[in-house]
């Protein structure tokens, strides 16, 4: 007989507790509910933007870091692979390693010469490049006399270059 009474306490107990708990449930899925609807309200949209704005800048700037390109390293194999009758006038590198440049040289066998080498390096030095094509050519007058001028473009391989 006390063993029927102390099995129904338990029952009961337990009855109890799950009564108690899924009331507390309840309760705590409404509080949080009605936090919902007041952080979504006008008062707080300036506040949600910003933080938006800034986990999507942490985004951005982890992005940036992971593919951040040291530039001397860039600089110093185009320097090696480039043959020294070749001059470049301007260099443009975006984010994503995209490349384009004005050059000039005395002829057209040295602007071959600089493809050859940019393409596919040199026997000691590694191309930073990892595809680059010649967009333009043609000659020019100067003091020096006549030169080639030059438009390439291409793309760094930015794990040579890190």
């Amino acid at each position: 007989m006390i063993i029927f009474f102390v099995i129904l306490t338990e029952i009961v107990l337990l009855f109890g507790i799950n009564l108690y708990q899924k009331a507390r449930y309840n309760s705590l899925n409404q509080e949080l509910s009605t936090l919902r609807n007041t952080l979504s309200g006008a008062e707080y949209s300036t506040i949600n933007t910003q933080v938006e704005e800034v986990i999507s800048g942490t985004e951005r700037l982890a992005t940036v870091l992971a593919t951040k390109v040291k530039c001397s390293n860039f600089y110093k194999q185009l320097n090696q692979v480039t043959p020294k009758s070749v001059k470049l006038n301007t260099i443009n590198v975006t984010s994503d390693g995209a490349f384009k440049a004005d050059g000039e040289t005395k002829s057209l066998s040295s602007l071959a010469q600089a493809l050859v080498a940019w393409n596919g390096g040199t026997p000691t030095v590694a191309s930073p490049f990892s595809v680059i094509k010649l967009n333009s050519n043609g000659f020019i007058s100067g003091s020096s006399g006549k030169r080639v001028s030059f438009t390439v473009s291409g793309q760094i391989d930015l794990g040579s270059v890190r």
